[in-house]
């Protein structure tokens, strides 16, 4: 077996964790849109979940080297990967919606083995008549990354490429659709006669995930056109984000020419945008009234899937922590594994500003009191809930003192003000709420 140094924290910038919006205004009233409700909105719900990031049980030994690599990570709870992943299949089928949406991100490093046993996973959604709708994020094309997990080191396996991925995939959204895309796996599915989703994809640029092809946005721009012309509505669906949520978030979490694909949406009226990979939930509006709305992990607490309810007076969307009752205490335990991980990146950021390590052996020391808040403040807004940080105003006293990027963070927060990112309503007529 090849040893190699990998690094043990395969993260973006924390401040890739970071989400921000100060566009967001939609906490107690409905919000604009260039999309019309008319009375043939059928009644429908759809599921959707992001960024599982399976991985086949048979790819690690939980040796020191995978243990280390998620504890040091971004807090996704994958010691219990394989119990999460199928207890959310389990829900889809116990709850029967109209269509279940996977929205990328579907392995951990884009191994075969991952991709073919989350396909036959999803397979059994399918089998019951539930509509599956599939699209690949940027870890699941990963040749140089997919690997397995053995002792102190790891090896490299097979990873898959699209035509791979249509052939696992395929029964799981493209081969159902309405059309597809010839240059990319982007594809229409028609839920009934007046909703359809639009899935983009901007993964499958060997080497360069993350960009939207001229060719695929004329697809798109053809796709809008036809369900105008058909009364249809369109729900868009893209891994990365299609509108930038944050200044701390501008690269990396949103794809090259998602400005493009922001400007057809906004001229054909598309409902909204469904996305992930930031592993945050958070929502935002653009100038224009287009919403993108990005769901958090399923791995990461408080482990959500989404609900969307259609029906001709309202669109409802709602985040739902996933109850995982195979594993004790769960709630309890993912919440605590993201909270770990949260206080070591406050620690390492005041040890970088040089603060002495032993200072977090006391617990009652500033250090460690600062460390503390950062875990609960980044575990609230990881959540979706900025309406539930406890801040603290001696200890963003103190926070203000170091020369870290930490005190920005809670001052764009702070602006953005009190809010609850799990849930958002699209009423018509447009009109003020009286909550």
């Amino acid at each position: 077996m090849k040893k190699r140094v990998l690094s043990a924290c395969i993260l973006l910038v924390l401040a890739a964790l970071l989400a921000v919006s100060v566009l967001y205004t939609t906490k107690h009233k409905t919000v604009k849109t260039t999309a019309a409700f008319h009375e043939n909105m059928e009644d429908l719900t759809i599921y959707l979940a992001s960024d599982t990031h399976y991985l086949a049980p048979e790819l690690t030994d939980n040796g020191s080297f995978y243990n280390n690599m998620i504890r040091t990570g971004d807090g996704k709870f994958m010691p219990e990967n394989e119990a999460i992943n199928n207890t959310l299949i389990d829900k889809v089928i116990a709850d029967r919606p109209d269509a279940f949406i996977l929205a990328g991100d579907i392995t951990f490093n884009g191994a075969s083995e991952s991709h073919r046993q989350m396909a036959k996973m999803l397979q059994r959604i399918k089998d019951e008549g539930i509509p599956v709708l599939v699209i690949p994020g940027n870890h699941d094309f990963t040749e140089r990354r997919a690997a397995r997990f053995q002792g102190d080191s790891y090896e490299l396996v097979d990873s898959i490429d699209a035509t791979e991925f249509l052939e696992l995939y395929g029964d799981l959204g493209p081969d159902d659709a309405l059309s597809r895309d010839e240059t990319s796996l982007s594809y229409v599915t028609e839920l009934s006669p007046h909703v359809r989703i639009l899935c983009v994809d901007v993964n499958t640029v060997v080497g360069l995930p993350g960009i939207l092809t001229n060719s695929t946005l004329e697809y798109v721009e053809k796709e809008l056109q036809k369900a105008k012309e058909d009364g249809a509505y369109v729900i868009g669906v893209t891994h990365q984000t299609l509108l930038v949520h944050s200044e701390l978030t501008s690269q990396g979490m949103s794809f090259i020419g998602a400005e493009k694909l922001q400007e057809l949406y906004e001229k054909y009226g598309v409902l909204m945008n469904l996305s992930g990979h930031m592993h945050i939930q958070h929502i935002v509006e653009s100038k224009n009234g287009l919403t993108d709305i990005a769901t958090g992990s399923v791995m990461t607490s408080p482990n959500y899937y989404a609900k969307l309810d259609l029906s001709e007076k309202a669109v409802r969307y709602e985040a739902i922590p996933l109850t995982v009752e195979r594993v004790s205490d769960f709630e309890e335990q993912s919440h605590a594994f993201l909270w770990a991980n949260s206080l070591r990146q406050g620690q390492e950021s005041l040890i970088a500003d040089g603060v002495d390590p032993a200072e977090f052996e006391n617990t009652d020391s500033d250090a460690y009191r600062m460390a503390a808040f950062f875990a609960d403040f980044n575990t609230s807004y990881i959540a979706g809930h900025s309406d539930r940080i406890p801040w603290d105003d001696a200890i963003l006293t103190l926070w203000d003192k170091t020369d870290t990027f930490v005190p920005k963070y809670f001052d764009l927060v702070q602006k953005e003000g009190a809010r609850d990112f799990t849930k958002w309503t699209l009423q018509a007529p447009i009109e003020e709420s009286k909550e």
